[in-house]
C-alpha cells in the first residue's frame, strides 16, 4: 500500500522487508511473487520513479488485457501527478516536465507483443507476470535498451501463483529450487536474475486499513488460497494432479530387488522432447519409477528435443541397460509405428522417407509394444495410482533424483475449454504421456472376491449373517429365517 511521509518531499517509501528488498535490487531482472497482499504493484508502479528527471527516460507497465489494467491506470493517477506528469488516456501514455514518458500497455492476444516491435524502454515491469506466455514475455526483452548509461536497462515482474505462464516463471527464477533472494545468473548471456518472495505481512498498510483481508482469504477454496495466503507454487487452479505431493510420493533412490520385473515406455519426440521412463513393479504391484531419459535442449527453451534419430535413442537406450538387470518391453507411443513422410514440394503431395520410429529401433535391438493412448482413461489410471489407500500408500512412487518428473509434472494443467483434458501447447507433458501409457499398460482394476463355495465354512458363516438380519427385521425365529436364505 502507499505510505505518505509526513515529509511532503517524500511521497513513498517501502516497507522494511521484501518491499524494501524489491526496490533496492540491482539486477537485471528481479520478479517479486507469492501471497497476495505485500504491496507488489504498489512497489512496480513506484519503481520507475526514480528516473523521472532524465528526459531520455521511456518506460512501460504492461497487463495481460485492458479492464486488468485500469487497476494500473488508477494506481498510476494517484501517484505520477505529484511528479508533474500529464496522463494522455487517448493514448495511454504518462509525460512528465523532464521529457520523460511512459506507456501503460497490455498485450490480450500472443501476437500483440508486435504492437511493440520497434520501440524502446529502459524500464519494462510486467504486473502479474505469470498472466502472459512465455513468448510474450520474452519478446519485450529485446525492447529494452538504454543510450544513456545513468539509466539503466531493468525488467521487473510481479505476480501471484497461478495462470498461463505459472510453469515458464516458476522454471525461469527456479522457484523452491534455489534459496529465495539467491541471483541466478544465465548461462548464455550471464544476465542476474531473482526471485524475492512476499507475504501479506509485509504490508502493515494493508492489514491496518482493511483488517478483514486476512478473513476474506480463508473463505477461498484450498488451492486458491494456498497460492494466495501463502505463495505456494506447487498448488495453482486447473493443476491436472494436485494430489502429487513429492513428499508423499518421491522416495530416496534404492537398489531395486532382482526379482522384481523392470519395463521402459518411451514418448518420441524429434523437434519436441521425447521422454524414456524405467519402471520397476513391486509384489504388491506398486509401480517404482526408477530413471528417465529426457530428450531436452534444456536452459531457456524445455520444450525443445535435441533432434535425436530413432537409431541414436536406441543405442543410448542399450547404453543405459548394458550392465544392468533385464529390463522388459514396456508400451510407447502408438505414432512410432507409421511410415515417416515429409512433404515432396507441392501442395499435398508427400513423399516416403523411411521406415517407421519403431521398426528403426527395433534394428538396435530395442522394441516396445503400442501403448493404449486413451487419454481419459488414462488420466483415470494415474490418478488412481497417486491416491492413497486406507493405511497411506500410493500405489506409485517415484525416485527424488528424476529431476525432468519432478519438474514437469506438478506443472500440467487442464484445458481450460475443457477440463476432461489436459493443456497440451506449449507445455511439456512428454514423461506424463510415457507414465499414462505405462498406467494403461497395467491398469488398477477393481479387486473382485470370488464366491464361497455352497457348504463351506465362509457360504454357511455369511448364511448365518444374513439369517440373523432377517430374523431380527422381520420377527420370524432364527431357525426360519435360516431356511430362507441361500
Amino acid at each position: 500500500m502507499q505510505k505518505v511521509t509526513e515529509d511532503k518531499s517524500v511521497i513513498w517509501t517501502p516497507h522494511p522487508g521484501s518491499q524494501t528488498n524489491f526496490c533496492e535490487r540491482t539486477e537485471n531482472e528481479v520478479m517479486y511473487g507469492g501471497s497476495a497482499g505485500p504491496g507488489k504493484s504498489e512497489c512496480l508502479v513506484m519503481l520507475p520513479t526514480r528516473y523521472f528527471d532524465y528526459p531520455d527516460f521511456n518506460f512501460i507497465i504492461l497487463r495481460r488485457t485492458f479492464p486488468q489494467l485500469e487497476e494500473i491506470i488508477d494506481r498510476t493517477r494517484n501517484i505520477y501527478s505529484r511528479y508533474g506528469g500529464v496522463y494522455k488516456s487517448g493514448e495511454h501514455r504518462w509525460y512528465f516536465p523532464s521529457g520523460a514518458k511512459g506507456k501503460l500497455g497490455h498485450m490480450q492476444h500472443d501476437t500483440d507483443r508486435y504492437n511493440y516491435q520497434g520501440k524502446e524502454y529502459q524500464f519494462i515491469g510486467f504486473d502479474e507476470a505469470t498472466q502472459f506466455t512465455r513468448d510474450q514475455y520474452l519478446y519485450l526483452f529485446s525492447r529494452c535498451r538504454s543510450t544513456n548509461p545513468k539509466i539503466p536497462c531493468l525488467i521487473r515482474a510481479t505476480s501471484n501463483p497461478g495462470g498461463v505462464g505459472h510453469e515458464f516463471i516458476k522454471d525461469r527464477f527456479k522457484i523452491g529450487l534455489v534459496e529465495p533472494g539467491e541471483v541466478i545468473y544465465d548461462k548464455t548471456t550471464n544476465m542476474s536474475r531473482v526471485f524475492i518472495p512476499g507475504k501479506l505481512a509485509d504490508n502493515p498498510s494493508l492489514i491496518e486499513n482493511d483488517p478483514d483481508y486476512i478473513n476474506r482469504l480463508m473463505e477461498l477454496p484450498e488451492i486458491e488460497r494456498l497460492r494466495l495466503m501463502e505463495g505456494i507454487w506447487d498448488a495453482f487452479e486447473g493443476q491436472a494432479f494436485p494430489e502429487l505431493n513429492q513428499d508423499v510420493h518421491g522416495i530416496a533412490p534404492f537398489e531395486i530387488p532382482p526379482e522384481w520385473p523392470r519395463y521402459r515406455a518411451f514418448d518420441w519426440g524429434y523437434s519436441t522432447p521425447f521422454a524414456i521412463l524405467w519402471l520397476a513393479i513391486d509384489h504388491d504391484g506398486r509401480i517404482f519409477i526408477y530413471d528417465e531419459w529426457y530428450g531436452s535442449a534444456g536452459g531457456e527453451t524445455p520444450n525443445k528435443g535435441i533432434k535425436m534419430s530413432p537409431t541414436e535413442i536406441a543405442r543410448g537406450i542399450k547404453a543405459r541397460e548394458k550392465d544392468g538387470p533385464p529390463v522388459k518391453v514396456g508400451p510407447a507411443d502408438p505414432d512410432i509405428w507409421n511410415p515417416r513422410w515429409k512433404t515432396m514440394g507441392g501442395k499435398n503431395k508427400f513423399g516416403l522417407v523411411g521406415d517407421s520410429v519403431a521398426t528403426d529401433m527395433s534394428k538396435e535391438g530395442i522394441n516396445f509394444l503400442r501403448a493404449d493412448n486413451d487419454q481419459l482413461q488414462g488420466r483415470q489410471q494415474v490418478h488412481k495410482r497417486l491416491m492413497l489407500d486406507d493405511k497411506g500408500d500410493a500405489q506409485i512412487y517415484v525416485f527424488n533424483s528424476l529431476k525432468h518428473f519432478w519438474r514437469t509434472m506438478p506443472m500440467l494443467r487442464e484445458y481450460e475449454k475443457n477440463p476432461e483434458i489436459l493443456e497440451s501447447k506449449q507445455v511439456e507433458d512428454h514423461i506424463y504421456c510415457v507414465l499414462r501409457y505405462f498406467c494403461m499398460f497395467k491398469p488398477l482394476v477393481a479387486k473382485t472376491h470370488k464366491k464361497p463355495d455352497t457348504g463351506s465354512f465362509q457360504s454357511e458363516r455369511r448364511r448365518f449373517i444374513k439369517a440373523k438380519k432377517l430374523a431380527a427385521r422381520t420377527g420370524v425365529s432364527l431357525q426360519q429365517a435360516y431356511g430362507r436364505v441361500r
